[in-house]
C-alpha cells in the first residue's frame, strides 16, 4: 500500500512537471511571437498615393518581381514584391515604399528597359 502511494505521488509530480513545462513553453512561444515585428502589417499601413503604388507595380512588373494587377492598390502581394526587390538591392526589406526604394526601383527598371548595344 505504501509503495502504491509513493508511485501515485511520483506520477502526480511528473504530470505537474510536464504541465508546468508545457505552460512555460507556451508562454515562451507567445513572447517570441510578440517580439517579432509585423513587417507586412506596417508596410500595408504606410501612407502612399495610388499613383506611387502604380508606378512601383509597373516597375516591379518590368523586373519580374510582381505578377499581380497594376492597379495602384497597396496589398500584400505588392508589399511582398517590394520586399523582394529591396532584398535583391541590399536595402532594408521592410516593404516600405520610401524615397530611396522608389528611386532605386525606377533606376533599375529604367536600366532593364534600356536597349543593350
Amino acid at each position: 500500500m505504501r509503495l502504491r502511494i509513493i508511485l501515485v505521488g511520483l506520477l502526480l509530480a511528473a504530470a505537474c512537471t510536464q504541465q508546468d513545462s508545457e505552460e512555460r513553453a507556451r508562454k515562451a512561444e507567445q513572447k517570441i511571437r510578440e517580439s517579432i515585428p509585423d513587417v507586412v502589417g506596417r508596410a500595408l499601413e504606410q501612407k502612399v498615393t495610388p499613383e506611387q503604388v502604380k508606378r512601383a507595380q509597373q516597375a516591379l512588373t518590368a523586373l519580374h518581381e510582381y505578377k499581380g494587377e497594376v492597379n495602384g492598390v497597396l496589398d500584400a502581394v505588392t508589399v511582398n514584391a517590394i520586399q523582394a526587390f529591396q532584398r535583391a538591392q541590399g536595402l532594408e526589406a521592410d516593404g516600405i515604399l520610401n524615397a530611396r526604394t522608389e528611386r532605386r526601383l525606377q533606376d533599375v527598371a529604367a536600366q532593364a528597359a534600356a536597349p543593350t548595344s
